[in-house]
């Protein structure tokens, strides 16, 4: 069933975002295979845990400080598995 199937990790978006200074729908869409409404359902979950916030344009997101230390986070952690 590919209805459920994950297209992307919390953390690979995170680390998708902190490489931009801002994006859209669109960008999750073609970066990570989302649908509409997947893309849409990741934004609203992400924006619910204080981790992106609405850009300058309307549709556009970035991260706030707390999605910033998130990434950091999942930084050291990939490290740390790698042995560095």
């Amino acid at each position: 069933m590919d209805r459920y199937l994950v297209k992307a990790t919390k953390e690979e978006v995170l680390l998708f975002i902190r490489d931009r200074e801002w994006f859209t729908i669109h960008d999750l869409i073609e970066q990570f295979g989302y649908k509409y409404k997947g893309a849409e359902r990741r934004i609203y979950r992400l924006a619910r845990a204080s981790l992106i916030t609405p850009w300058i344009e309307k549709g556009q997101w970035t991260l706030t400080q707390d999605g910033t230390r998130k990434c950091e986070y999942y930084e050291q952690r990939r490290k740390q598995l790698a042995g560095d």
